[in-house]
């Protein structure tokens, strides 16, 4: 750092400076880390982040900062692709350094998902069950309110024991604060969250989006597979003709060919047992009307 820059920050708020340094620590890390990826961390516990944090460190690194600053960064960079991924971040943002591709990284960011409580407005992603069995719950107000929502209860123990399992809500329903409320006293939390990626960058600055991210190893080998299917029955209603069609080709040839012999009651040494068969196959059959 050079001695006007130095004597710039002297003079500079310690807010500003702050700002200073996280924008420089981004520049850094981008020019670091080939992939740059951006995600919404709004629904994420803290010690859930600090887990992920550590689990996939120092390969992928993780960086909360305010989107001004990334933007006010992005312009000081001549990074490709970096303005049409700034375009796309979301409201709680972090940013993810990777020195995987960003397929991998898309993975290994999103399989890790954290369990909470609902919250009045979410929805239900899966039926959500209360499941039979005692609760930690003494007898008081909670259970007018299970009984009133239907759910079948008995005192067991001095506790509050639901009688069986009790669906409470149904996948795509929206949970009422009461409902909610309810989850929460049962110690229930039903919702999975995690990273919501928004866009991607490679090292080349090719933009990725979440719906091609998502696509698994499993479904581009499946497309692959689809493709050379289509690909092989194009080219054999077309007749072309090269190291994947030339066996099937001659072989529909010879089975047309065979037909058509058959059909003019042509004489060879591939047709006359089957010519004898066919005829013996109408006697046999002009007999019966006969008879």
């Amino acid at each position: 750092m050079s001695a006007v820059t130095g004597e710039v920050r002297r003079k500079q708020s310690p807010q500003r400076i702050r700002k200073a340094k996280m924008m420089e620590r981004f520049i850094e890390l981008a020019k670091e880390y080939p992939t740059i990826m951006l995600a919404d961390f709004a629904r994420v516990p803290a010690d859930h982040f600090q887990r992920v944090r550590k689990e996939l460190a120092p390969d992928i690194r993780f960086f909360v900062i305010k989107k001004r600053l990334v933007q006010k960064a992005a312009e000081k960079m001549d990074r490709k692709g970096i303005q049409e991924l700034v375009k796309r971040m979301p409201m709680s943002l972090v940013a993810i350094f990777s020195k995987k591709d960003p397929f991998e990284t898309y993975r290994l960011v999103t399989e890790r998902k954290a369990e909470v409580f609902l919250k009045p407005g979410d929805v239900a992603e899966e039926d959500i069950v209360i499941p039979k069995g005692p609760t930690d719950i003494a007898p008081g107000p909670i259970l007018t309110d299970l009984r009133a929502m239907g759910i079948p209860t008995k005192i067991q123990g001095g506790k509050i024991a639901i009688s069986e399992d009790f669906t409470i809500l149904k996948k795509g329903e929206t949970a009422s604060p009461q409902v909610a409320d309810l989850l929460r006293n049962l110690n229930i939390r039903p919702l999975k969250v995690g990273f919501k990626v928004t866009a991607a960058i490679d090292e080349e600055g090719l933009l990725y989006l979440p719906e091609i991210l998502s696509i698994t190893r499993e479904d581009i080998m499946e497309m692959v597979v689809r493709a050379h299917s289509a690909a092989l029955n194009l080219a054999l209603e077309m007749g072309e003709i090269n190291r994947h069609t030339v066996r099937p080709l001659t072989e529909r040839a010879i089975v047309r060919a065979l037909a058509l012999a058959l059909e003019a009651a042509w004489l060879s040494e591939e047709t006359i047992p089957l010519l004898i068969r066919k005829a013996a196959a109408a006697a046999k059959a002009l007999q019966e009307k006969v008879s």
